[in-house]
């Protein structure tokens, strides 16, 4: 299961996929700011944990964006790149929807 981590760690470790993964996060991360009743439980259709991995998909998308090598697989799985940027895309394109 770690090589298998790894590899997929290693293969998404380009620099335009890291500047897009940082803007993109930055980007949700202000639509939040922005209009929090959007994304709010009681104020719009998303459940509790749809914010809760909105937030986890902004942190994920900056720490990958800005650089950071995470060295230990459990990191690598925790904050796996791939999966961020999937929801990174989907909470920006339901805000704009």
């Amino acid at each position: 299961m770690r090589n298998l981590i790894q590899m997929q760690y290693r293969l998404m470790d380009k620099g335009p996929l890291r500047a897009l993964s940082l803007i993109m996060a930055l980007w949700l991360a202000g639509c939040v700011i922005w209009q929090p009743a959007r994304f709010a439980a009681r104020t719009s259709d998303l459940a509790l944990w749809h914010g809760l991995l909105i937030i986890w998909a902004v942190c994920a998308g900056v720490v990958y964006g800005s650089g950071l090598r995470l060295q230990r697989a459990r990191w690598q799985l925790l904050l796996a790149p791939l999966p961020a940027l999937i929801v990174l895309i989907i909470g920006i394109f339901w805000f704009y929807h």
